[in-house]
């Protein structure tokens, strides 16, 4: 009997120590990997999206009105910004803006003035040419004119002559007449063709002097005044980066700055076009404003573009959505960037998870669900998201306990499909 007792009282030792180290073990593989429930709860379904501040309605600050109808013989395709004063300012109509550069402008100016004293001299030289050929010529027609008045005269004295010597003197006549006609016809084309010779030196002088006052002018208009009232913003360029002092305005790009109406400023963001379909004009957005991280901002949408365009270095497609923005307040800049919450939709005793509890592979969705002691790699299907949960439609009850990280036998799981 004593040895029956002794024996229950072993086995009961060993029972002890496997539960003492089932349940240590399942507490530590549970503090390695964290659960959370099913919740059913009301869910507010959005669309996030990195924006930007706009002014809808602003002055835009220009390169000089003469640089957009430079002549192309000027070669001054685009000036840099020597100067330009700090974003923010806060200018009057008239007040200093920025300054171009005028380096190339003197460079073409000293170039444009070398070449304007060939071309007065060459002028010059066309009209002496010209007036010293036809002088010649007209000496010419008056040396033919005399031999005509010459052999008139020995036609009347060959009257006393054989009929071979007057008709020898008449046919002089004609032969010299016929020369002077044609020293006549000669002298008037000479003279067009001599008068178009100095109309184009002429034209060419002037356009060069023309051209000098052009870039006079243009040297004049280097210095960029605000065209009204306002706060000066910088402009961006192709690359959408900020226009400042160095970079390169041209009649192409003709932006340096913007004076906005701030009482019209929006939000511009890109919604993939994954979304765009769940965006629509009057939607309610929450915005996180960068310059006020602490505080959040209410808008609507106001306009959703109808053709997407390709978003610069993520090779995917995106949409234009304004917002409008409430200031609540604060002093809001164009150039501010936030974060666009959009409200698509709110449903109410729904499902959900934290985003952290879904995985997915090939387009399948799936969670690691906690049954007893065991975990198994369950399907489901979800529906909206937010920021921080998804909406589960199938394959999970409220109330489940899911993995937020995989188990340590994830790779030997079988997916059970819905």
């Amino acid at each position: 009997m004593k040895k029956i007792w002794q024996l229950l009282i072993f086995l009961g030792i060993i029972v002890a120590a496997a539960v003492v180290y089932y349940f240590a073990t399942h507490k530590s593989s549970e503090k390695e990997t964290a659960i959370v429930k099913v919740e059913e709860e009301n869910f507010e379904m959005t669309v996030t999206a990195m924006g930007e501040l706009e002014a809808l309605v602003s002055k835009d600050i220009n390169i000089p009105e003469i640089m957009m109808t430079l002549p192309w013989n000027l070669r001054i395709y685009q000036l840099s910004i020597s100067d330009l004063v700090k974003e923010g300012t806060i200018v009057k109509r008239g007040d200093y803006v920025a300054t171009l550069s005028g380096m190339e402008i003197e460079d073409r100016l000293k170039s444009f003035a070398d070449q304007l004293i060939t071309f007065e001299s060459s002028f010059e030289n066309v009209k002496i040419d010209s007036s010293l050929v036809l002088s010649e010529a007209r000496n010419g027609i008056r040396k033919a004119k005399d031999v005509v008045t010459d052999r008139e005269i020995k036609l009347e004295q060959s009257i006393y002559e054989s009929q071979a010597v007057q008709r020898q003197a008449q046919i002089n006549l004609e032969v010299s007449e016929r020369n002077y006609e044609q020293a006549q016809r000669n002298y008037v084309s000479l003279q067009r063709k001599h008068e178009i010779q100095v109309d184009r030196a002429k034209e060419q002088l002037d356009r060069q002097i023309k051209d000098i006052e052009i870039l006079e002018e243009l040297k004049k208009s280097i210095v960029i005044y605000a065209p009204s009232s306002g706060l000066v913003v910088y402009q961006r360029d192709y690359s959408g980066q900020k226009i400042k002092t160095g970079s390169y305005v041209s009649r192409w790009y003709p932006f340096i700055a913007m004076l906005p109406d701030l009482n019209t400023l929006q939000s511009v963001t890109y919604v993939k076009e994954i979304d765009i379909a769940k965006i629509k004009t009057g939607l309610p957005v929450r915005l996180k404003i960068d310059a006020f991280p602490e505080k959040e901002f209410n808008g609507e949408i106001t306009r959703v573009a109808n053709v997407g365009q390709e978003l610069s270095g993520q090779f995917l497609t995106g949409f234009k959505v304004e917002i409008k923005v409430e200031p609540a307040g604060e002093t809001l800049l164009p150039g501010m960037t936030s974060t666009n919450i959009i409200i698509v939709q709110n449903l109410k005793d729904v499902l959900t998870l934290p985003r952290n509890a879904i995985f997915s592979q090939d387009d399948i969705f799936y969670v690691y669900k906690k049954e007893g002691l065991s975990t198994i790699k369950q399907q489901v299907s979800i529906g909206g998201e937010n920021e921080t949960h998804v909406m589960i439609e199938n394959g999970l009850q409220k109330g489940d306990r899911v993995l937020t990280q995989p188990p340590k036998n994830a790779d030997v799981l079988n997916l059970i499909n819905l």
